[in-house]
């Protein structure tokens, strides 16, 4: 496979406060990467390196040349007082190459088909302030696709999303990755976004405390100890593979839900 990004022993601070500790990751074409961890364990701080935003205290992130990135924020801020159409928020997000609006003699078939698939066609000519937060998750990962990226950052993708809107995103986003043999990396700070289709989980809290698929990190002493006791129990995927685990970090609890 493609190597689109890699991280080698990333280290970070702020001031003399240690937020990352020697963490090292691969990204490939066609894989999906799920990034958990609890609030603080020091994900968005990651991501921000991964993305180039902010240089590590120590290591180093090396991207394929010109790697094209399609970005999906966990949320977005619009002033409501600001007339934008969510036709007119898409075309914002465009290459800006060509002028023109967003269904302008210049659009593509595929800008069509993310709409369709996305059931936000109806949306369209609405104020972008009107829709809801499910709604709105479809339209920010819609605006991620239109710039044809190599890798798609999804952070939070599926939150105020219920959960029939979150199996057909999974079920989207896993086609995705195969039709357009996308590299996906997905952040969550529970366990409910890792979806069956996921590669590898990797779970954070300053460092990485395990990894591996879906089901064997859920297994874990080490996330047990992040996610809470019951965590072991759930027994939603069929993989049945190793992998390396490194010094349990300290506890904290969220409610688990499966897919």
């Amino acid at each position: 496979m493609s190597l689109l990004l890699k991280a080698d022993r990333i280290y970070h601070s702020f001031a003399q406060t240690e937020v990352l500790h020697n963490i090292s990751l691969q990204i490939h074409a066609g894989e999906i990467v799920t990034l958990i961890g609890p609030n603080g364990a020091g994900k968005s701080t990651l991501l921000k390196i991964l993305l180039k935003l902010i240089e590590p205290t120590a290591g180093s992130v090396t991207q394929k040349t010109n790697l094209k990135i399609g970005y999906m924020p966990q949320k977005i801020h619009i002033d409501p007082t600001l007339p934008m159409t969510v036709e007119y928020f898409l075309d914002l997000g465009q290459p800006r190459s060509q002028s023109g609006l967003f269904f302008s003699a210049h659009h593509t078939i595929e800008t069509h088909a993310v709409v369709e698939e996305l059931n936000i066609g109806h949306l369209l000519k609405q104020p972008i302030q009107n829709v809801s937060g499910g709604e709105m998750q479809r339209v920010l990962l819609a605006r991620a696709l239109l710039r044809d990226p190599e890798l798609l950052v999804l952070d939070e993708p599926v939150q105020g999303v219920d959960l029939q809107g979150q199996t057909e995103l999974y079920h989207y986003i896993n086609e995705l990755r195969h039709r357009r043999h996308l590299g996906i990396l997905m952040v969550s700070h529970d366990l409910h976004i890792v979806m069956k289709n996921t590669d590898q989980v990797l779970c954070l809290n300053q460092h990485l405390c395990c990894s591996g698929t879906p089901q064997s990190v859920s297994q874990t002493p080490e996330f047990i100890a992040i996610f809470g006791q019951g965590a072991e129990e759930l027994a939603i995927y069929e993989h049945h593979h190793n992998e390396h685990t490194c010094e349990a970090t300290h506890g904290h609890h969220n409610h688990l839900h499966t897919p």
